[in-house]
């Protein structure tokens, strides 16, 4: 994916994160930042060996970069994580672009995400001033992990002020199988779900269902948003897995869930999916988390199949797509109109699908949320993406419905606040 498909479902992603601690997630990045100052308007090139140790269960890995200007805006950004496939044997990865005349840092990473076993070596950027065909070496840092990774040059996370470290991953040097000299580096993950042995599969609507199971006791069922899957609740599994059954699953083209490609992808269908789902695990009544599309599905559910739903508790919904801030959706709007136009070899279908279902559905009114009668606990941060007031006047359409506004949080709220969230969640589910 080429730097402009960041902002929805990728950049996001790499943004959602700024705990200057150690944080929970199913990815990470070991990273090095270098001056580019003196080299605008060059072109450059990024290349790294890289392979991974593990059966295709949904795990990536790949180089990515970005390229920040002096004002600490972005004006590049590539992460290979989708579009690639690495293998058990070592392979060259590339990035190329331009230096933009603002730059100031370039920053290239490995990125690993899921459970699995992730090397690389030999990293190399060179740039060349458009002029001849000769490419200079920038050199990095300990390129080839031949030195220990403490030494200096590389830090974990995205950010050398923001430095991290994300559980369930350890980052090491390696002496096994290298692509050259003693060692490369490797990042392992371990326990991340989504990805986990005692996941099943379940067929309903046409389509493979992807899901895992934790605790015992009374349902709760937790849905992702857009460009997620099972593993945005790692920050609430074991939480409420304490007091609940949790039902985590891959909604249809997320995470390892199929699709049919011959139809449309709505929130009716994503319905029909959860409900022909619930009814195969002989789950009669649940209480459902839904976070971003999650929470419009959570929604949705309580409206078509009220006699399903106990309790829903929806953070960052919304009913109709104007309901997320105007620039927001513009944004959404202009990468649909560059996905598609760079989908060679249909690369981006799936993408295009995700953004095409919000920017076209789901198309409610707000006296149709009358419909809900079961409590229903409607969140969002005080800074996310969806209108405080559009938040507000869903939480006031429903008979039972209640709001909570987090402060100094944005659209990832379960991520950035996850003790509150919990907290806010469970008490809400056990009537406190």
């Amino acid at each position: 994916m080429k730097k402009n498909f960041g902002f929805f479902l990728l950049l996001w992603f790499f943004l959602g994160y700024s705990q200057e601690k150690t944080i929970i997630s199913d990815w990470t990045s070991f990273t090095q930042a270098v001056n580019i100052e003196h080299k605008q308007n060059w072109n450059f090139r990024i290349t790294a060996k890289i392979r991974k140790d593990n059966e295709d269960n949904g795990s990536n890995c790949g180089l990515w970069s970005r390229i920040n200007n002096k004002d600490d805006s972005t004006s590049f950004f590539e992460n290979q994580y989708y579009g690639i496939q690495v293998t058990h044997e070592w392979k060259t990865y590339e990035i190329k672009g331009t230096i933009n005349p603002s730059a100031k840092t370039m920053t290239i990473g490995a990125f690993a995400q899921n459970n699995g076993d992730f090397y690389f070596d030999d990293f190399k950027l060179e740039v060349n001033d458009g002029k001849s065909k000769k490419w200079i070496e920038i050199p990095l840092e300990n390129s080839g992990f031949e030195k220990d990774i403490t030494s200096g040059g590389w830090f974990e996370g995205i950010h050398s002020q923001n430095i991290k470290h994300v559980k369930h991953f350890t980052i090491e040097t390696s002496d096994y199988h290298p692509f050259s000299g003693n060692k490369s580096l490797l990042i392992k993950g371990r326990g991340i779900i989504g990805t986990m042995p005692e996941g099943k599969f379940m067929d309903v609507n046409g389509i493979k269902l992807y899901y895992e199971v934790y605790g015992e006791g009374e349902p709760v069922l937790m849905l992702h948003g857009n460009g997620q899957s099972i593993s945005a609740f790692m920050n609430q599994k074991d939480t409420f897995a304490k007091k609940y059954k949790v039902i985590i699953v891959d909604c249809r083209e997320r995470g390892r869930s199929t699709y049919d490609k011959t139809k449309e992808l709505t929130f009716d269908i994503q319905t029909e999916d959860l409900k022909q789902f619930l009814e195969k695990l002989n789950i009669k009544k649940t209480k459902i988390l839904g976070w971003s599309d999650g929470g419009i599905l959570a929604l949705s559910m309580a409206m078509k199949y009220p006699e399903m739903v106990d309790k829903i508790a929806c953070s960052g919904a919304n009913i109709f797509p104007e309901g997320v801030k105007d620039h927001d959706l513009k944004s959404m709007k202009e990468m649909l109109v560059s996905l598609t136009k760079e989908n060679k070899d249909h690369k981006n279908d799936i993408f295009i699908d995700l953004l095409n279902l919000d920017l076209k559905y789901p198309q409610w009114k707000y006296e149709d949320l009358n419909k809900i009668q079961c409590p229903s606990l409607i969140i969002a941060g005080d800074n996310d993406l969806i209108k405080t007031e559009h938040t507000v006047k869903i939480a006031e359409s429903i008979p039972k419905g209640q709001l909570a506004i987090i402060p100094n949080a944005n659209h990832y709220v379960p991520e950035e606040k996850p003790e509150l969230f919990n907290e806010l969640v469970l008490d809400f589910f056990e009537n406190k």
